[in-house]
């Protein structure tokens, strides 16, 4: 499975595979729908992907930029 991690960084937010940094961004939601359309290019391909939130409360409602199969931590 792998895993793409929306983080809060110093300066804004990142997405991060395992410990590694792909990309910054300036807001959560630009960072969110990446990591969804990376996550998204995966599946067509047949691999297991998914998308963690640092610091998202479970009750918290999905956004528009948030994929179905997102997962929220």
């Amino acid at each position: 499975m792998i895993t793409f991690n929306v983080v809060k960084e110093q300066h804004g937010w990142a997405i991060r595979m395992d410990k590694r940094m792909m990309t910054p961004f300036w807001s959560r939601d630009l960072a969110i729908r990446e990591a969804n359309c990376l996550a998204s290019a995966l599946r067509r391909h047949g691999a297991c992907a998914e998308v963690v939130v640092e610091g998202a409360v479970p009750s918290e409602p999905l956004t528009q930029t948030m994929d179905a199969r997102s997962v929220l931590a």
